[in-house]
């Protein structure tokens, strides 16, 4: 049997992957590539996600590549159901879904418009200012609403489990892309004493810590 490859690269949304891979305990074999020197784009790796985005997982007794947060969590969840990645049962795993795709789908028209800002105006400096603008505004409005979400939900964790979950890893990162957007989040206590829980996690405190060594 030959082990599941999750291709990912430091400092993007492939740790997110890595977290819930780490989180998950499986026997999975963790492979770095540069996004800065292009490493997503060689024939390689196109034959194995010809998408060339991080993260991947590549399964290769069964000949296919996962690709995508939700239906990579969803594997893992399904690979690994004593992880604690989603519930069993179906009312709780699609609620798990929800959360999921909810943080996927504000991830990709939210956060991301600002870093692409620049590239979706055409290079124009003026309009890239006021989509960050807005996209800053909207970002906060989107982690305000989870922070709320999370003062009604048992044990402070999205799917109200006294342990982190899929949903929770990536709440927690887009949580941390406001570093990046230059806006504090102090204030929204529900968030914050969830990413300290993500955070102390050993498998996820592992992960992060080999992330770091690579750079």
């Amino acid at each position: 049997m030959t082990r599941p490859i999750l291709w990912t690269s430091t400092r993007t949304s492939g740790s997110i992957v890595h977290q819930m891979a780490a989180l998950s305990g499986l026997d999975i074999d963790i492979r770095f590539i540069s996004l800065r020197n292009g490493e997503h784009k060689t024939p390689d790796y196109l034959a194995i996600n010809p998408k060339g985005e991080v993260a991947a997982l590549q399964l290769p007794d069964a000949g296919v590549t996962i690709t995508e947060i939700p239906a990579m969590a969803l594997w893992l969840a399904e690979a690994a159901p004593d992880s604690g990645l989603l519930p069993r049962d179906a009312v709780g795993r699609a609620k798990g879904m929800e959360w999921l795709c909810w943080c996927h789908f504000r991830m990709a028209n939210v956060f991301f418009i600002t870093f692409q800002a620049k590239m979706l105006a055409d290079g124009d400096e003026a309009m890239a200012a006021a989509l960050r603008a807005t996209s800053k505004a909207r970002a906060r409005k989107v982690l305000e609403f989870a922070d709320a979400a999370l003062g009604r939900i048992p044990h402070g964790t999205l799917l109200g489990t006294p342990g982190i979950t899929a949903p929770d890893i990536f709440l927690v990162a887009l949580t941390g892309f406001a570093s990046f957007l230059d806006f504090a989040t102090d204030d929204l206590v529900h968030l914050s004493a969830l990413a300290a829980k993500v955070a102390a996690h050993p498998a996820v405190a592992a992960a992060m810590a080999r992330e770091k060594e690579i750079g």
